[in-house]
């Protein structure tokens, strides 16, 4: 008999506390529908829930993580109309996509065009679709702008350059010397942000200012960041990766916010894709597609830097939290 395998965290912890369970399959409701999973990405928000950063009172252990899938599927219910048996979809989870099934609402899916590889789509449920957003439905960008991107070597990095390029904007990205070459690559300058200040290598490129920062690291980077910006720039934050507890991740968003209070013509605000896809799930649905119609394009291509069996997902995480990552980690599931 076929059984579930689904990791769960059980306590809050470093990687060794990710445990691998067997159960049952799921039985989808009659609004549901039965995904096999094929391929599931590893976040940063993944990690912060792991160590209890980033849970909710609501959320109790065992608590599974995986922010995205792809999968098949494979029953429906009987409520569920126009959804075709082993077609292929993706979903933004935020939880439970470290599944080997998985029962998700029928608006939660987006259908994959034909042609385009799994695991380079599972990349694009989270990451793609983040940096789509802060740049073009938050930040607004134009062509010929100056944008400074903070970390620029990881998942959401590399696809915010990649999609910027397309864009035509001018790019900037921070990260260390060893990753400058990918920088570089696709299309940015690059910064070193251990060996010289930022601020003053961002202005020295774009005397006027950076018409827009993307900042996931958060704390006193906020502020930096700020100084950084044209008369009319944004900084959009997006993450706390500095922050260490519940209270840092607090300051770190007041931080941020309170920087509106200064007597200019410059904005700060903050990106949150879980809260995106309570408010706007229609839209983040028709820009994932628009991201899958680039894939197949072949406009896009994720940069993926290694992929685990799910049985593997302490490794995964590991590796995560190694600093050394370049773009994406993902968890290969029913292969």
């Amino acid at each position: 008999m076929l059984k579930n395998q689904r990791v769960v965290i059980p306590t809050n912890g470093g990687p060794e506390v990710l445990q691998l369970i067997e159960e049952p399959i799921p039985q989808p409701a009659p609004d549901e529908v039965l995904i096999q999973v094929l391929a599931t990405g590893v976040a940063h928000g993944d990690l912060m829930m792991r160590t209890g950063l980033a849970r909710s009172p609501f959320q109790k252990s065992p608590l599974t993580p995986g922010f995205e899938v792809v999968g098949v599927v494979k029953e429906a219910g009987k409520h569920v109309q126009g959804i075709q048996l082993n077609q292929r979809v993706a979903a933004l989870t935020v939880t439970g996509g470290y599944s080997a099934y998985i029962c998700l609402k029928q608006d939660q899916l987006v259908p994959l065009p034909e042609g385009i590889d799994t695991d380079e789509a599972t990349s694009l449920v989270l990451n793609y679709l983040t940096a789509y957003q802060m740049l073009h439905r938050v930040a607004k960008v134009k062509a010929g702008e100056m944008i400074l991107v903070h970390g620029a070597a990881g998942g959401v990095g590399t696809a915010m350059l990649q999609l910027g390029k397309l864009a035509q904007v001018d790019m900037l990205g921070t990260a260390s010397v060893s990753k400058h070459p990918l920088l570089t690559r696709l299309g940015a300058v690059p910064i070193d942000y251990k060996q010289t200040d930022f601020v003053a290598e961002a202005l020295k490129n774009s005397p006027e200012g950076i018409h827009a920062v993307f900042d996931g690291i958060g704390g006193e980077y906020f502020q930096r960041s700020f100084k950084t910006l044209h008369k009319k720039g944004r900084l959009i934050g997006y993450g706390f990766q500095s922050s260490s507890s519940k209270r840092e991740i607090l300051t770190s968003l007041l931080k941020l916010m309170s920087l509106n209070l200064q007597l200019s013509s410059k904005k700060a605000k903050f990106y949150s894709i879980v809260v995106e896809s309570r408010k706007k799930s229609e839209l983040l649905k028709d820009d994932l597609s628009t991201l899958f119609q680039l894939l197949l394009e072949q406009k896009i291509k994720p940069v993926i830097q290694q992929r685990f069996p799910l049985s593997q997902v302490q490794a995964a995480h590991r590796l995560m939290e190694s600093g050394a990552l370049t773009g994406k980690v993902i968890l290969t599931v029913n292969r």
